[in-house]
């Protein structure tokens, strides 16, 4: 797993419940030698509860924080999230060097369509007039 663009991630779990086993199995993917070669500035910190839902709590290198619920997601799963969210500020840093930084994107086909910006995933229902 590569750290890039992740300055310090939490780990929370109990390690009396079945819940926790993604969150573990996540605690030892980036505490991993390989993982920590690719960031040696990220900090992994580990809090072990009685009560409460595991979660993983990830601050990237602008400042921005994540936190995800582990209780019901599969390590796979986990670490989709984090790569892409990863990934995406990867992306903004590269925009931001070669000047798109502070520039609005827009597409031409959200122009065509009246449209100043897109939800995606969105879906309204309209009930049909009669």
């Amino acid at each position: 797993m590569q750290l890039k663009q992740i300055s310090r991630i939490l780990v929370q779990f109990s390690p009396y419940t079945g819940q926790a086993r993604s969150a573990r199995e996540f605690l030892a993917r980036v505490s991993s030698r390989p993982a920590q070669a690719s960031n040696p500035e990220c900090t992994v910190q580990t809090n072990l509860r009685v009560k409460g839902d595991p979660f993983i709590e990830i601050e990237f290198d602008n400042k921005q924080m994540t936190r995800i619920n582990t209780a019901g997601l599969n390590i796979q799963q986990i670490l989709e999230q984090v790569q892409s969210q990863a990934e995406e500020m990867d992306t903004m840093q590269k925009l931001k060097a070669a000047g798109f930084g502070s520039q609005k994107l827009d597409s031409s086909w959200h122009q065509k369509l009246g449209k100043d910006s897109v939800a995606v995933g969105k879906v309204e229902h309209v009930p049909r007039q009669a």
